[in-house]
Order: C-alpha cells, then sequence, then structure tokens
C-alpha cells in the first residue's frame, strides 16, 4: 500500500515533457555559415584585365578602298563585385582597333578605335568556365585624312572564358568576346577578340 503511494506521488510530481520539433535544417545551417570564414574561390572586389587581338568590322574606316575590316588590338579592363558563388558584377572598358594603310601617301598608318564603357554580369557556369554580357555606350574614333572622328552610339556584350591556372587570389584565363555597336552617322559597327587575362579577386 505504502508503495503504491509512493509510486502515484512520484508520478504526480514528475515534469511532463512535450516532444520538441526538429530544428529547421537551413536556419542551423546559415548559423554555422555565420560563424565561418568564407573559403569560396570568389569574393569581394575583384579586378581584370586582358589583352589581345581581334577583328572591327563596319563604320566605314578611312584607307584607300577600305571594306571597313580589319585586324588590330582588343583589351578588356572590368572591375567587378562578387554578388553570389558564381556570380560577379562588372563595370568595364572594353573594346578594340583596326589598322589600316592611310588615304595619303607616306602618312603613318592609321588605326580605328571602337571602346565601350560598359556594366554587366559575369556568371561562372562550371568551376573553370564562365559566361559575360555588358552593356552601355560606345565610341567609334575613326583615323583617316581629316583626323580623328569620334561618333558615339550604345553597344551590348557577350564573351565566354575559361581559367587556366589560379594561384591565391590570382587567376590566368583566356576569354573571347564580341562587342556590337549602333553608331549615329557610321551605322552598326562590330567589335571581336580573343584575349589573354589576368584577373584579381
Amino acid at each position: 500500500m505504502i508503495a503504491r503511494a509512493v509510486v502515484a506521488v512520484a508520478a504526480l510530481t514528475a515534469p511532463a515533457f512535450a516532444d520538441t520539433p526538429a530544428p529547421d535544417s537551413r536556419a542551423v545551417q546559415a548559423g554555422d555559415d555565420a560563424n565561418l570564414e568564407s573559403n569560396a574561390p570568389r569574393s569581394g572586389l575583384t579586378l581584370s584585365f586582358s589583352v589581345g587581338g581581334g577583328l572591327v568590322l563596319g563604320g566605314n574606316g578611312g584607307g584607300t578602298g577600305d571594306t571597313g575590316v580589319g585586324r588590330g588590338e582588343a583589351l578588356s579592363f572590368r572591375i567587378g563585385h562578387v554578388a553570389t558563388r558564381d556570380t560577379v558584377i562588372t563595370f568595364e572598358f572594353t573594346g578594340g582597333s583596326r589598322f589600316h594603310e592611310p588615304s595619303v601617301t607616306g602618312s603613318s598608318l592609321q588605326h580605328d578605335d571602337d571602346f565601350a564603357l560598359m556594366a554587366g554580369a559575369l556568371v561562372y557556369v562550371a568551376p573553370s568556365l564562365w559566361l559575360r554580357a555588358a552593356g552601355g555606350i560606345s565610341v567609334l574614333t575613326i583615323d583617316d585624312s581629316m583626323g580623328l572622328q569620334p561618333h558615339t552610339g550604345i553597344g551590348g556584350l557577350g564573351g565566354v572564358g575559361i581559367d587556366l591556372l589560379r594561384w591565391r587570389q590570382l587567376v590566368l584565363g583566356i576569354e573571347a568576346w564580341g562587342l556590337t555597336s549602333v553608331v549615329a552617322v557610321r551605322g552598326m559597327v562590330f567589335d571581336s577578340g580573343l584575349c589573354l587575362g589576368l584577373t584579381y579577386y
């Protein structure tokens, strides 16, 4: 009888435990990540410079018998900021030149320049492969017997790149891009580049 009374009292005084719900796995992961220093391959401010060669088509440049097609140097300078693990917002100065014979005998070699100041984005679609696109203001400068003639327009760019070698925060890569500009008076101009570049992440 006494034993039964003791069991009853113990049962009444024991704390009641409700079922505890399992924690949200996403919240746990976010909390863990917040306490860790990121080891992502890309973060913060980025700087990129690439140089190579390419073609400029259109714009009716100024040499004798000029078809508006020519080869020359190409370059791209970009400043960016990592938005996500795979996406970089970019601001860039990109373009190229074409060299052509002067229309006046004895003059030095002339060149037409097609460069653009643009904003865009670069997205990694694989660990070492990326695509980029940008748009902005372009300026085509024609060098002919009348001197340098700048013409302003709008331009859009698309490109692809491969990271070849990474050393700490520096990445050596190769990239190709195409820039299409619609320029006042001169019409449509297409500028392309195949460049070797160095990027700081």
